[in-house]
């Protein structure tokens, strides 16, 4: 299933939950009211001695009070509880108890966690989420919260990350991946807000029942409503168990569903289905299993990696038992989890004799050869690729982007990967990457870092520039993923003042470049959800005719981007004939005219435009999107040939649509029909 397909699949089970959710709520509404009018009945019988008939329970206006109490009530609790958790994943882990691991630990454990992360996150092209460690929990488990990739956290038991080797960690950390790409995240804090409004109406019956009980001990009087209080207090309990009932079921059934699919993806991501299925024999064999003993971990427990109750699996089990999971990615798994521990000790060993050989083989070659593997020689201008390969890896990584990020990581210079590991630092390494080559334009922007900033701040910018200036292209968009986890770790305060400066030294020329522009959209996109400056995005565009003005300024940006290479200036329209033939072929991509169209002219744009469109285009569905994105490919790709600033430009783009695009610069290249000459 490809990215687009799943969040289509997410969509339509958030319909159909819709759907039940609004049966359960008219079933509780009716048997509340019969509840009532059978009280009120009751007690007219009693005093006029006649035997009630049906029309004594039909009555309008106490239906309208009765359905808007109940409205009220679910409504109400609900929409405070997702306006609640519109503070994202960071709040579903602290109320967990999760603690932020900081980017500069030095425990062995969460060291070994960032980088794992790091690694995920860099080879599926998405900014490097926020880790947290549950510490009071030592079962195995972990979970992925948020609304959209560009929000998302990991949260991880610290069972996990101490029983764990480094496969079974990837294999885990790789399934929650798996639930940020399929669109999960946001069904599951959906999840919580409706079962929320539910549950309520059991609570406030238990207290009705529990204030009736008190009041009949303090004295002996009868009461007339005292009946009617004691069926409604009933009808509320009942009626909210019931709710919760068919919520719960709701709940499991989807959820069990969706963790087979993520841990399909998951070994598809790493291609070594050992590493996930150990992982989930270790839960098998420990004594603490998956177990989460936070109050809260009921409320979420369609969120976890494995189930939170220690030995239950039921009709109300939020996942699969382990055998089965384990037997679909271990096929002569007999159920007996006693031997794994010796299998599992020759298992590493095979493991780490395979590193040491791969790593001898690349000690051999020189590091040209090596990032020539990596990174062919044509990366540095052109490459040949197929636009179908860019459509295909949006938000489906492999193994080979993992090992591709891993050398990234180690060849990025120590000074900034260390930068990087720490806000304030961080903070620098986002300055030096905006500051221009040009001596002029830096020392403008310089001086302008010094207005607002301390000495301190402005050293260590200026020294890391040097390591920039070596930096190769290819570095610079995961750079600004990998500082994304730190730069999350400022106060709102900071990182205010951080985003002013950010926006100011790109406009400190009066003009604005490809890379400037991709910074600024890109890296503050992300922060601003994760500082809750921007709200999670609805959709409100399901048509590509709605939205072909944002269509035509964004593909014609692209077709200036093929033609400029590295500089996009405000208003400039090539004119290339090649460049048109793009175009209108996009533009018939993307169901607008078709490729002959003398009428599909490219369109004068200017830098805000481009940030107003990608704003509409980040509230347009899947489908949509998937349109835009294929448009773009199919431009960029016309000449069967592709520029890395092309690439950085779509990936910051598909990014911040919340389409993850690998590194896909290397790897996934395909040799497509030679250019005419």
């Amino acid at each position: 299933m490809d990215f687009f397909a799943a969040q289509d699949l997410r969509r339509k089970k958030t319909k159909w939950l819709v759907l039940l959710y609004a049966a359960a709520i008219v079933g509780i509404i009716v048997g509340v009211y019969l509840v009532v009018m059978f009280a009120f009945v009751f007690q007219s019988g009693s005093r006029s001695n006649t035997a009630p008939g049906v029309e004594s329970f039909l009555n309008l206006p106490m239906f309208a009070i009765v359905t808007l109490i109940n409205l009220v009530l679910i409504g109400g609790a609900s929409f405070f509880k997702i306006m609640e958790l519109r503070a994202g994943g960071a709040h579903i882990a602290s109320q967990l108890g999760g603690v932020l691991v900081q980017p500069t630990t030095t425990d062995r454990h969460e060291r070994q966690l960032l980088n794992v992360v790091e690694e995920m996150a860099l080879a599926s092209g998405i900014s490097v989420p926020p880790v947290y460690i549950l510490n009071q929990e030592p079962g195995i488990n972990a979970f992925a919260a948020g609304y959209t990739p560009a929000d998302a956290v990991i949260g991880v038991n610290r069972g996990t990350i101490e029983q764990l080797n480094r496969d079974e960690l990837q294999g885990v950390v790789a399934h929650e991946f798996s639930h940020i790409f399929n669109g999960d995240m946001k069904l599951n804090i959906q999840l919580i807000g409706w079962l929320c409004g539910i549950q309520l109406l059991a609570t406030i019956g238990y207290f009705v029942l529990h204030a009736f009980g008190r009041g009949r001990r303090r004295s002996n009087d009868e009461n007339k409503g005292a009946v009617a209080f004691l069926l409604l207090g009933v009808a509320l309990l009942v009626f909210g168990w019931i709710g919760q009932f068919f919520a719960s079921l709701i709940k499991a059934s989807i959820s069990r569903q969706r963790e087979y699919l993520a841990d399909a993806s998951a070994v598809q991501f790493t291609r070594y289905p050992d590493g996930l299925g150990g992982a989930l024999k270790l839960i098998g064999i420990s004594a603490t299993g998956s177990q989460v003993r936070s109050k809260q971990a009921d409320e979420i427990s369609h969120m976890f990696f494995a189930s939170h109750l220690a030995g239950r699996a039921n009709l109300f089990a939020t996942h699969p038992p382990l055998v089965p999971r384990i037997q679909k990615l271990d096929h002569n798994f007999d159920g007996d989890f006693s031997g794994y521990f010796e299998v599992r000790q020759k298992m590493a060993e095979a493991r780490q004799k395979a590193r040491q050989r791969q790593q001898e083989r690349r000690n051999n070659e020189n590091r040209f050869n090596v990032a020539s593997k990596m990174f062919p020689p044509e990366i540095a201008s052109r490459f040949p690729i197929d636009p179908a390969i860019l459509m295909a890896a949006i938000g489906s990584p492999d193994i080979s982007d993992v090992e591709r990020s891993r050398s990234i990581i180690a060849d990025i210079p120590a000074a900034i990967s260390s930068a990087a590991c720490d806000g304030w630092s961080a903070r620098c390494v986002a300055f030096a990457i905006l500051i221009g080559e040009d001596s002029s334009q830096a020392e403008q922007q310089i001086r302008l870092l010094a207005s607002y900033e301390k000495a301190a701040t402005v050293e260590l910018t200026v020294n890391l520039l040097q390591h920039m200036a070596s930096l190769d292209m290819k570095f610079r968009l995961p750079v600004m993923e990998l500082i994304q986890s730190a730069l999350s770790t400022l106060s709102p305060q900071q990182y205010r003042k951080f985003r002013q400066i950010i926006v100011h030294l790109v406009r400190a020329d009066h003009q604005t470049s490809l890379f400037e522009f991709v910074v600024r959209h890109h890296l503050l996109m992300h922060l601003d959800r994760r500082f809750a400056l921007q709200r999670p995005p609805v959709i409100r565009f399901t048509s590509s005719s709605q939205l072909q003005r944002e269509f035509e300024l964004m593909l014609s940006a692209f077709s200036t981007a093929s033609v400029t290479g590295s500089t996009l200036k405000d208003s400039q329209t090539p004119d290339a004939e090649t460049v048109r033939l793009a175009y209108r072929l996009a533009m018939q991509v993307a169901g607008f005219g078709n490729a002959t169209d003398s009428q599909a002219e490219l369109r004068n744009w200017e830098v805000e435009q481009l940030e107003q469109c990608m704003q509409k285009l980040h509230l347009a569905s899947a489908e949509v999107k998937k349109q835009f994105l294929h448009a773009a490919a199919t431009l960029i790709s016309f000449d069967h040939e592709i520029t890395i600033v092309e690439v950085e430009f779509f990936r910051a783009v598909a990014e911040s649509l919340d389409c993850p695009v690998p590194m896909l610069a290397a790897g996934r290249i395909v040799k497509t029909a030679e250019k005419e000459t």
